[in-house]
């Protein structure tokens, strides 16, 4: 049985849940594929092991091109197919992927207040997987940190800035990019088709998991899932795209400027988890921040004009 949302005018144009899952594999298989192609030819005869600081700049258009060509541009397309629009770039084909004029900047600040906001209980999440989870899992444990490490050691790279310009253009690659086009795909594409069979609530669960496996990063699974969860609430009460988009971004932005202080000594690198998790007044900390975080949360369940759908 088919659950249509009321406020969705494209509801009975969307794909169903067996399309829509086939079209999600074929993104999620199709994405490592496009990058490592790309990295062929961009980088003919060297290998990714073998990556050095020169290489940078074509990493740098290798991961925003990957993600404009295999994530945007296909979702663009099809909203454009379902709506009958010639133009990918018309007002109801950007409408079916809930990209519309009005902005509730009052929303926007509220949810990014709950992204900070959860901060805290990521963190324990990823200090206490550190501390036992991963030890526990003993070899298996040990290759998730080390697949954890090198992603991070990448990303460090990807974000090693030397000029004013150099920032620009790494954030637009790890803020901007990543975070208009996963929304596209995720929350105004996958996120909404599959509403139309498994109702909102449904559709926020499954695609915040997807979104989550999407990373590839088994030590970041459990934070990545309650992030996309989040964000997906947020979309299905917002019913606006851009509010989502500024969410991610900010996400995104400030863990850029947090690597790029610890790179250059002004934070510390290294933070002691057991130090935190062993004192009181962590755990009230996180407490009350999720005790704010669950108001938020409450907030946009309770203001229905932050739905504009």
């Amino acid at each position: 049985m088919q659950v249509i949302s009321s406020f969705d005018p494209f509801a009975a144009r969307r794909l169903t849940f067996i399309a829509n899952t086939l079209f999600l594999i074929g993104i999620m298989v199709l994405y490592p594929l496009a990058g490592a192609l790309l990295f062929s030819f961009v980088n003919a005869g060297v290998s990714l092991s073998h990556v050095d600081r020169t290489m940078l700049p074509s990493m740098r258009i290798i991961q925003a091109c990957g993600q404009i060509l295999v994530l945007a541009v296909p979702v663009i397309l099809l909203a454009a197919r379902h709506t009958g629009r010639k133009n990918p770039f018309s007002l109801e084909s950007l409408a079916f992927l809930g990209i519309r004029r009005d902005f509730n900047l009052g929303a926007a600040g509220l949810a990014v207040g709950g992204i900070f906001l959860l901060q805290p209980l990521l963190y324990t999440i990823n200090a206490l997987q550190d501390l036992y989870l991963w030890p526990a899992l003993g070899t298996a444990g040990t290759e998730v940190v080390r697949q954890r490490d090198l992603m991070d050691s990448f990303i460090s790279e990807l974000a090693l800035v030397r000029s004013v310009p150099e920032f620009i253009s790494v954030a637009v690659v790890l803020a901007v990019i990543p975070a208009v086009c996963e929304e596209l795909l995720f929350r105004g594409y996958i996120q909404q088709n599959y509403s139309r069979s498994m109702g909102s609530s449904g559709a926020v669960l499954l695609t915040g998991c997807v979104f989550a496996f999407f990373h590839m990063s088994a030590a970041n699974l459990v934070p990545l899932v309650l992030l996309g969860w989040y964000i997906g609430y947020i979309y299905s009460k917002t019913g606006n795209l851009a509010v989502p988009f500024f969410v991610h971004f900010v996400n995104n932005f400030v863990a850029l400027l947090l690597l790029l202080l610890t790179a250059s000594g002004n934070l510390p690198s290294q933070v002691h988890p057991e130090f935190l998790l062993e004192a009181l007044w962590w755990w009230l900390f996180v407490g009350g921040s999720l005790l704010l975080f669950v108001m938020v949360v409450w907030r946009f369940s309770a203001d229905q004009f932050f739905n504009n759908g």
